[in-house]
């Protein structure tokens, strides 16, 4: 995040130095629980019984940041409507206003050029015969694309609240309640004990914060609107209004905006003391309490008479003022969305009342899951999604919290990753009415989807945006040369995709006819229009198709030939337009769209597999790949698409797996890179990697102090694209789904043997109630419950040994993974299962033991080889002939070696064993290697004390680069 202009909340006492620090924690565990009691005990429901009683649903600080630079570190709540960043010293407290209407105001649309038939064709020969430069110059030039439209998403003031100091600031703690999206702030001092809170009602959409009076005392505070310290654009101009009876901000963009501007206003009520004011500051004395009700609204036109209407005002009065009564509204609402879904993993009740800073700060030090955080992730996770999805739009790359008007990336909307990952769990979640907003905001890009697609390719149909700053707003953005997206044909159909998942898991055929079929139809006239060029072998070729900010190793350029990204995207929108049509009885009969689409479909071209084994990110000769990157984007065949599984096509399937052990030798660098890959392990039935990617997301301060994340490591750039797609991964990992078939801990992370999960929705209209597993004992058990009469294919990869249920059993063809279980229409069925030990991993030797090494370069340790931390890595100096040792303690039999090699691989190596680490006998001789990655060695039966690496050669100019080495 950039540096913002120091705003010290509260000149607080400082060591010798001056440094502002942190309050620290004073609380002792047993007050903590009597605490967290007292929090819980009006609005929590009974508990499952996995979650322990003193386990509330909440993030927890003792901590707080003291400058308005830090304001990511601010407990956040919101409605999708309206946002409040809440932080600062308990006695000058600063309060942000966010609304999902604040964009910069623009001052021009966003426009580009009517490319001309001859341009389009002229792209796509040029495409078709490899002059790949030349297409791309033409294509972004010919767009003559010019920015416009709404501006970068910013804050829109912030309230301060100043109590008068009396003795120092004792007991302070903040906490989040998840459930209910109050964020209680409390304290002591010499006037005794301080309350309070703050959430935005979903129900009432209204900002209520709500302040008491302290124990031995009345309340006396002033509060006041600014807009100091936001980087607002120069020619934006404020103005404040108070009266004892409230608060007045508004704004204005300036000129050239059609007038446009935005307001909040805050209704004040007080129970008895007195209020004054002075200038826009309101003074309230001996008061013993305070309600404030605040509304935000954009006005996008002719704000000075919109303000002058007062109806904020108006319908600010006719609110309750009884704070109950208001919480009451916002539990039926968030908190019964929130509530339907809830994960255990057995974290200890001692861990689960350790606060975020704590919880984060083990997990750096530790190698495997600290439970409760990962608890603590998720259910973070399903709140920020949640509290900034309304039915009107999804979360943007800020959720809808800001602090600074000069976010990263404008905080817009971005279609290539970031905003699919957002919603890829609020169908199996259990949220429609989250989901309802990017259902909306679909429906409303789809004109501008269509203009791009005419007039940038020439076709019917729709070309997605690449990136838009909300609402309406679906015109191509950003077309440069490494970005001509308008040949990003393969973003659309992503987006759709939570469209047709939302089908699979309601089976609700009037959305599929009234709101999804139309857009499908739209890609079936696009690919109609735009697959005109065949190869030798009679296949479309997609002449001009990106990868999205990607690049082959060999050709440095954007525009290429049939990315696997677009070729995917085609075969999902295609194959779901078919089966929407054979399902509706639409579009069907001689010559008509089911038979072109279905030819089509039989045109596209195939997935193609490269030398090392992996899927080639473009099916087009003489591209290299290039697999050191962020996105991947060849994998969405695995996630979100489920096109390819160990039984429907295993060769492909295992070709999908190396090409993720490839690009895991690299690093992903953003959270969102982290986050698809993950989704690909679990799709991959990968533990190991998916667990290696959480831990990293979690140990890598992505998290803030609220457990809302960063886009980059070291809290770089705030963004939730991080909290809100960790719940979906650890769905994932836990429960995979497709029609007719439900997997069960596809991807299970070793660590955590013991858990459950309860509210998931299956693809397949099948909602799994419950998911206990106990993996101690090789026991799992589940309650399943069917909208529809049917038979799922149950599949558990450890082998099914038993299986007890009432429900009709038959065996699987999958064999004994898997059996069919036939579930009727609303009935709950209880499974309990015996495992196998089919994947029952081999014990690693070389886990955790000793190492030595023949030089250490940049203090990548020795012993990072063996901690079994797959983001750890150990590197010897720039020289050849290094080696690294482990030393297995006694003589052991050994079968295979796993060698996980960083980008700085070894190129000539031996693989050599001894027993007492002076005489060495050679068991496998590896030269020329050029591959990074896992590389596995089988069938060495030997047999030593010791197993050394002993490197001859670098493939870089680089030293010797091991992330681990396992021995079995």
């Amino acid at each position: 995040m950039k540096n913002l202009h120091t705003n010290l909340i509260h000149p607080m006492v400082t060591p010798s130095g001056g440094r502002p620090f942190y309050v620290k924690k004073l609380l002792s565990s047993g007050v903590l629980s009597l605490l967290f009691a007292a929090l819980m005990s009006a609005t929590t429901p009974p508990v499952s019984a996995q979650r322990a009683a003193n386990s509330p649903r909440m993030g927890i600080s003792y901590i707080y940041p003291t400058t308005y630079d830090d304001w990511g570190n601010a407990y956040l709540a919101g409605n999708g409507k309206m946002g409040i960043m809440v932080f600062g010293n308990p006695l000058n407290e600063t309060i942000i206003y966010n609304d999902r209407g604040f964009n910069l105001a623009k001052t021009n649309e966003r426009s580009f050029a009517q490319v001309s038939p001859q341009d389009i064709e002229a792209i796509r020969q040029l495409c078709a015969d490899g002059k790949f430069a030349e297409a791309n110059k033409l294509a972004v030039s010919s767009a003559q694309y010019k920015g416009g439209g709404e501006g970068s998403r910013h804050p829109g003031y912030k309230m301060l609240i100043a109590i008068p100091e009396e003795g120092p600031v004792r007991n302070y703690s903040r906490t989040c309640d998840f459930r209910t999206g109050e964020i209680t702030v409390k304290w002591a001092d010499s006037r005794g004990n301080w309350e309070r809170k703050s959430f935005v009602s979903r129900k009432d959409n209204v900002t209520v914060q709500y302040l008491t009076a302290p124990s031995k005392a009345k309340l006396s505070c002033t509060i006041r609107l600014s807009s100091e310290g936001m980087h607002f654009p120069a020619n934006m101009s404020f103005a404040n209004e108070a009266s004892n009876d409230g608060l007045n901000i508004r704004a204005s963009y300036g000129a050239n905006t059609n007038g446009a501007g935005y307001e909040g206003v805050t209704r004040i009520v007080t129970s008895g003391g007195t209020k004054s004011v002075q200038g826009n500051v309101l003074t309230i004395t001996g008061a013993n309490s305070v309600m404030m009700l605040t509304r935000t609204a954009k006005y996008y036109s002719d704000s000075v008479n919109q303000w002058n209407r007062k109806k904020i005002q108006a319908d600010l009065a006719a609110l309750p003022t009884k704070y109950s009564s208001l919480l009451a509204g916002q539990i039926a609402t968030h908190g019964a969305i929130y509530d339907r879904v809830r994960l255990d993993l057995n974290a200890s009740p001692a861990d689960r009342s350790l606060s975020n800073s704590e919880l984060l700060d083990r997990q750096r030090k530790s190698a495997t899951p600290v439970k409760a955080l990962w608890e603590r992730a998720f259910d973070a996770g399903r709140y920020y999604y949640l509290s900034s999805s309304s039915e009107l739009a999804p979360p943007d790359l800020l959720g809808i919290w800001t602090g600074d008007s000069d976010a990263g990336w404008g905080g817009f909307y971005h279609l290539d990753a970031n905003l699919n990952l957002q919603v890829g769990g609020g169908n199996i979640g259990d949220m429609p009415e989250a989901m309802e907003g990017y259902f909306h905001i679909m429906e409303s890009w789809r004109e501008g989807f269509q203009i791009s697609a005419k007039k940038l390719l020439g076709t019917r149909g729709m070309v997605a945006a690449g990136n838009t700053p909300g609402i309406g707003a679906g015109l191509m953005a950003s077309i440069s040369d490494y970005y001509p997206y308008q040949y990003a044909t393969g973003e659309a159909p992503w987006l759709l995709y939570p469209m047709w998942e939302h089908y699979l898991v309601t089976g609700d055929k009037a959305f599929l006819r009234d709101r999804l079929y139309p857009l499908l139809r739209e890609m079936g006239y696009f690919y109609e229009d735009f697959l005109t060029k065949t190869d030798n072998n009679g296949k479309y070729i997609f002449a001009g198709s990106i990868s999205p900010e990607n690049q082959p190793s060999n050709i440095k350029v954007s525009l290429l030939n049939n990315s696997t990204f677009d070729i995917s995207g085609a075969r999902f929108a295609l194959s779901a337009l078919i089966e929407t049509c054979n399902t509706l009885d639409l579009d069907k009969g001689a010559g008509q769209g089911v038979e072109k689409w279905k030819k089509i479909l039989d045109k596209l071209p195939p997935y193609l597999i490269n030398e090392d084994g992996a899927v080639q990110e473009w099916s087009w000769p003489n591209i290299k790949d290039a697999y050191g990157h962020r996105h991947s984007s060849q994998l969405l065949t695995i996630w979100p698409y489920r096109e390819f599984t160990p039984e429907n096509n295993p060769v492909l399937f295992n070709a999908s797996a190396m090409t993720l052990a490839k690009k895991d030798a690299f690093d992903y660098g953003t959270g969102h890179g982290y986050l698809h890959s993950a989704l690909i392990a679990a799709g991959l039935n990968n533990a190991p990697a998916l667990n290696s990617k959480l831990l990293f997301l979690l140990r890598k301060d992505f998290y803030y102090d609220s457990l809302c994340t960063s886009h980059n490591p070291n809290h770089d750039t705030f963004c939730t694209d991080i909290v809100n797609t960790v719940p979906t991964v650890m769905m994932e990992m836990l429960v995979s789904s497709r029609p007719g078939v439900l997997e069960l801990l596809p991807a299970l992370p070793a660590s955590l043997d013991k858990g459950s999960i309860s509210g998931v929705k299956g693809r397949n209209r099948v909602t799994i109630q419950d998911l206990n597993w106990d993996m101690t004992a090789n026991s799992l058990s589940c309650t399943l419950k069917s909208d529809i009469d049917q038979s799922i294919t149950l599949i558990e990869r450890s082998g099914i040994e038993k299986i007890t249920t009432k429900a009709k059993v038959n065996a699987s063809a999958f064999g004994p993974i898997a059996r069919d279980i036939q579930l009727k229409a609303g009935a709950s069925t209880k499974i309990s299962m015996a495992l196998g030990d089919l994947r029952k991993p081999a014990v690693n030797m070389a886990l955790n033991q000793n190492v030595s090494v023949s030089s250490v370069g940049n203090d990548y340790a020795a012993s990072n080889v063996t901690d079994g931390d797959l983001t750890t890595r150990w590197s010897s100096v720039s020289t050849d002939n290094q080696w690294v040792t482990v030393d297995l303690g006694v003589s052991k039999t050994i079968n295979q070696v796993r060698l996980n090699w960083e980008a700085a691989a070894g190129k000539d190596y031996d693989i050599e064993v001894s027993d007492d680490a002076k005489s060495w006998t050679t068991v496998k001789s590896i030269a020329g290697n050029s591959k990074t990655g896992w590389l596995e060695y089988p069938d060495l039966n030997t047999k030593g004390r010791y197993l050394r690496i002993n490197g001859k050669s670098r493939a870089t100019e680089y030293g010797f680069s091991l992330w681990e080495i396992e021995i079995f």
